[in-house]
């Protein structure tokens, strides 16, 4: 095999001619000796497995002499994706953040590389701005192919419409995993099933060439897939940073870009209820909108890039503040954190519904990205809620809903929705309001059929055929984990700052001789930003900044307690 560049061009490749060189750049002789500074150069024979499916912390490859196959290992067929050859480099973004390979690599001849391990890679793409840009920037392009294509060994059996089986598809989309979908609810797909000794009822089942899972918990689905953070119990941080959305993120950006570690504790998966926006249109310096989990899946990488560490699948089970901060993981992992950054945002609300629960996640849906989409495609839906984030996800829909209704309680939504979001509704011709609407009731036999709805003025009752519902109508804060210290409004949101009253910091046993500063809760070393702050604005900028200007008062805490 002569060391040339990428020999061969998948087929996903066609109409992608403007990104190529972005997708898969050959690095000049100046940026070769630029990434020998980092590394050392390796030999391998041919056939020799760089790193392989599943692996962690596979490392970084940039090929000298030889060639690089990027392999495909779905259904043990070890498909060719592409070869690299001399000046390019196999990897995406679990090269950088050192999570589980979906695809794995192998020497195509006799094979000189120069070899990175994950934190020599990030300490490069850290410090030389323009080839770290150059690299980000490909190995974002290859995780989006790879989604596209649905590359990688994971393949996810069950029921589009079940529940059970929404939870495991939007925990797999929302981390960024390429994976196949295969509905056993249609025709000989259940023979699949069979081949695996396993039966319908077992839906739904995750297999992978390490392993198949039966009906999975969100925690299980992390450590299989190799997703999941190793945390070392009794560890040590300077900021433990409890949420994975727009504010924690950014927290987590600031904090290790300027030295101190740093370790995120996320529920489900980065990115908060800002990556189920279909898209953010407001957001500065994005003329052209960007879609959720495209910005929030960028911080989640930025932080990587500065070293801070990212737990998705994880929660806080008890919280005891103090001279350090003692936090207990499910799980039983103990870390301590000398400050900590509350920013666990809202959990959307839930209306009085009749039924409500029995369609969660099969049929009733808070949030519209592209998984939700896919069920709607010729469908009738309908949403709820008269703000920004229910008008973005009905515009979202209608490009693939046969007709979306609005139900609003109100008269119309301009009290609540943005002028553009407005216009552009009423240019929709697929999308109708429904003014003085409520759902009372949700009716199936297995899923979703058709709602009940009453007209609020006339108090006349109809029932609407849909499959799928939508809610968009607030949210309550997610501070369920923290101690009474920590002072709430009647809302359950966190108070902060000037907020503060004297009678609070003393329920509270404020220690400190000085008063609490912005964003600071009633105790010590601990902060609230984002959604969950009392008198936030919630918007995905205002959270972002929030997060990022909370990190000069963890350095004050942190030099007081020095």
């Amino acid at each position: 095999m002569t060391s040339e560049t990428h020999t061969s061009v998948p087929p996903w490749a066609a109409g992608t001619q403007g990104r190529m060189d972005e997708l898969n750049p050959g690095l000049t002789e100046d940026q070769i000796a630029i990434v020998a500074g980092y590394g050392e150069e390796r030999a391998f024979t041919d056939g020799t497995w760089l790193w392989r499916t599943g692996e962690r912390d596979a490392g970084f490859f940039l090929v000298l002499d030889g060639a690089i196959d990027i392999v495909n290992t779905h259904n043990e067929r070890n498909e060719v994706i592409i070869t690299h050859g001399r000046g390019h480099y196999g990897g995406e973004i679990v090269t950088m953040t050192g999570r589980g390979a979906m695809v794995g690599g192998r020497a195509n001849g006799d094979l000189k590389a120069i070899a990175l391990t994950t934190e020599q890679l990030r300490r490069l793409i850290a410090l030389e701005s323009e080839l770290g840009e150059t690299m980000l920037l490909s190995f974002i392009l290859r995780r989006m192919r790879m989604i596209a294509e649905t590359q990688g060994d994971v393949t996810l059996y069950g029921v589009a419409a079940e529940a059970e089986t929404g939870t495991v598809r939007s925990f797999l989309s929302r981390n960024g995993l390429p994976f196949h979908f295969v509905d056993t609810a249609e025709e000989g797909a259940a023979e699949r099933l069979g081949a695996l000794d396993l039966t319908p009822e077992d839906r739904p089942v995750l297999a992978t060439g390490r392993g198949t899972l039966i009906k999975p918990t969100i925690r299980a689905l992390a450590e299989h897939l190799e997703i999941a953070a190793q945390i070392e119990s009794g560890g040590h941080y300077d900021v433990v940073i409890i949420g994975g959305g727009p504010a924690g993120l950014a927290a987590a950006v600031y904090g290790a870009s300027e030295g101190l570690s740093a370790l995120v504790i996320e529920r489900i998966a980065p990115g908060g209820q800002a990556a189920t926006s279909s898209r953010i249109e407001n957001f500065f310096g994005f003329p052209t909108g960007i879609t959720g989990q495209a910005l929030t899946g960028r911080g989640f990488l930025q932080a990587h890039k500065f070293g801070a560490e990212i737990a998705p699948a994880r929660c806080i089970e008890r919280f005891d503040c103090g001279a350090p901060h003692r936090l207990t993981l499910d799980g039983g992992d103990v870390v301590t954190a000398g400050a900590v950054v509350i920013a666990s945002g809202a959990i959307y609300r839930e209306p009085p519904i009749a039924n409500l629960d029995r369609f969660t996640g099969g049929g009733i849906h808070y949030g519209a990205s592209h998984v939700e989409a896919q069920l709607c495609k010729g469908e009738d839906v309908a949403v709820i809620g008269g703000g920004n984030s229910a008008g973005q996800a009905a515009v979202f829909l209608s490009t693939h809903a046969r007709r979306v209704r609005i139900m609003i309680r109100g008269e119309s939504l301009t009290a609540s929705m943005s002028s553009y979001l407005i216009d552009r509704i009423e240019r929709t011709p697929n999308i109708d309001v429904m003014p003085f609407t409520e759902v009372e009731e949700a009716r199936g036999t297995h899923k979703l059929e058709t709602l009940r709805v009453l007209n609020n003025r006339t108090s006349e009752t109809t029932d609407i055929d849909t499959r799928q519902l939508f809610i968009f109508i607030g949210a309550v804060p997610a501070t369920d984990f923290l101690p009474e210290d920590v002072q709430l409004d009647d809302k359950g949101f966190v108070i902060t700052g000037p907020d503060l009253t004297p009678d609070m910091l003393s329920r509270a046993g404020w220690k400190a001789e000085r008063t609490p500063t912005h964003l600071e809760t009633s105790v010590p070393g601990v902060y609230a930003v984002g959604d969950v702050r009392s008198g936030s604005v919630k918007r995905v900028a205002s959270a972002v900044g929030e997060g990022s200007v909370c990190i000069q008062f963890v350095h004050r805490v942190l030099a007081e307690t020095a």
